[in-house]
């Protein structure tokens, strides 16, 4: 059951939140600290991005490459 590709979707979407949201908040802090709004939070979201795509790249061709496997 825990092996279902369901639960490692939510995986990817749960990881793909985090790695946009928490790199935004903590830019956000920092151009509140360094009075550059919105620079550091723009730059934060856009590294966010790009790493949240590629860690969702990376975990759906995992899951794709589990599920296509002989039983």
């Amino acid at each position: 059951m825990w092996n279902s590709p369901a639960f490692a979707l939510v995986g990817v979407g749960t990881s793909l939140a985090v790695w946009i949201v928490l790199p935004t908040i903590l830019g956000n802090w920092l151009d509140s600290r360094f009075d550059t709004d919105p620079l550091l939070t723009l730059v934060f979201l856009v590294l966010g991005l790009m790493v949240g795509f590629f860690d969702a790249y990376r975990r759906l061709r995992d899951v794709l490459r589990q599920s296509n496997r002989p039983q």
